[in-house]
Parts: C-alpha cells; structure tokens; sequence
C-alpha cells in the first residue's frame, strides 16, 4: 500500500511523534536537553522557526514553519540523531519512533492558536503538573523564566500576545473537540495527479447564506474543490442531492 504523501508547502505545521509502542524517549533531563540542542541545530541549518513544542515523556510536539519545502528532512534529522544519541545511552537497538511522524498542516491563526493552546497543555492534561507554568519541558516555560532553551523561541508567533495573554489563554481548557474541528481542514485533493490544498473551509461558502443561495454556494464549493461528498456531509445531504444540484443549469 503506498504511503500518503506528506504536505511539503510553505507555512506553518504541528509536528507529532511517539516512542514505538508509546515507550518512553525521554529518561532523563539530559536527554530533553540533547533533544533540545538537535532542535536548536535543526532550526538552523533548516532555516525554520520554532513557535511552540512541548516535549512529554514518551512523544513530543513542536509547531514551526517552514520557508522552504524541507519539512521531511528536517525532522528526519532530528529523530535520526535523537535515536543515535538514545540508542547508544541506553544501550539498546531498533527503532525508537513508532513510524513516520505526523504532520499538519496550519492553514490560518485560528488554527494556530488552537494547536498552540494544545501543545502548552499536554502536560495538565496528562496530570503531570497542575501549574501551567512549572513544566520545564515546554516553550510557555522557556518565555516565563527566560530558561535555557528560551532562544529557540526567536520571532514566535506567541510573541503576538504579552506574556500574561499567553498565559492566561493557554490556563483556560481548550474547548470539546476543538482539535477535531481544525483537523478537518486543510482537505487534500489530487487533480490530474497535482496535489491542492483547500486552505477554505468548507463552512466559509455558507456561513453568510447557507439556506438561501445554498445551490449556489454548492458549486463554488465544488468549483474551489471539495467533493460532492464532502460538501454532502457537511450538508447533512446526500452524495445524489449534491450531484442533482450541480447537474441543474440554473448557475
């Protein structure tokens, strides 16, 4: 089965991976720090900007951006020497990743702050601390004490709020299934083997008038480039419905 191929467009994107089997890849402090210092040497030779991460015992998570169509060789970069560094410590062998990281892809600031509130929280959600502020393995960390890795922070989106907007934001829970919603989007589609990224949302051709101009909006969904199934699910109609009001001549 061929692999999915991965999302390489300029912009912004959260970044995931496990340990394989969701073992742990962090044992101890000097190995969040070995991690840390690789991100800095990726940050560099990549040329990318790092705007959050969030290192947990057994996966980590980073939003950054890229300004050139590298993504995949910077983080294999990372992980590969990571596993290097890790496998030679501990003495051990084998993969230390559970596979290809996962990427996704930002596609406007509501996105972004989404994932960045997520990021910052992964600890509290894991109940590893209930101070937002006293996870050290994390970028809101690294801005409050200046800390050691604060560097990496360079022209961070977050710098967009005070430190005390930033912190009040990311104490407040995220809302239920925000993640699943901002997920949804971007829709991935091949066109005569072209890949295209639909950065609209589906829901922007009818928030204004979704009942009245409905046909309407239907094509220039369709024309932009969604399904005639996707459009029908979010519709709450039926795949024929969508092919029935497209095949009409009243456009």
């Amino acid at each position: 089965m061929a692999r999915k191929e991965r999302i390489s467009e300029l912009g912004f994107y959260h970044i995931i991976n496990r340990g394989v089997e969701r073992r742990d890849v962090f044992l101890e402090s000097e190995d969040y720090d070995y991690f840390l210092d690789l991100l800095s040497e990726m940050k560099k030779t990549y040329n990318i900007t790092i705007h959050t991460y969030c290192l947990m015992t057994n996966h980590y998570h980073i939003v950054l951006e890229i300004s050139q169509p590298n993504i995949s060789s910077a983080i294999k970069f990372l992980n590969s020497f990571y596993s290097i560094y890790f496998n030679k410590k501990y003495k051990r062998s084998g993969h230390l990743w559970q596979g290809r990281f996962a990427s996704y892809y930002l596609y406007d600031d509501a996105h972004f702050w989404i994932v960045a509130k997520y990021c910052e929280r992964n600890p509290i959600k894991s109940n590893m601390v209930n101070d937002i502020g006293r996870y050290k393995h994390q970028s809101f960390f690294q801005w409050k004490h200046k800390d050691r890795y604060f560097f990496l922070l360079e022209n961070s989106k977050i710098f967009d709020m005070t430190l005390e907007e930033y912190q009040g934001y990311i104490s407040t829970e995220l809302e239920v299934n925000a993640l699943d919603t901002v997920y949804v989007s971007p829709a991935l589609v091949f066109k005569e083997g072209i890949m295209k990224i639909l950065s609209k949302r589906v829901e922007t051709f009818f928030e204004k008038d979704r009942d009245i101009n409905r046909n309407q909006n239907i094509k220039k969904a369709y024309e932009y480039g969604y399904t005639k199934t996707q459009i029908a699910k979010f519709l709450n109609l039926s795949s024929r419905s969508i092919s029935n009001v497209l095949g009409k001549s009243i456009f």
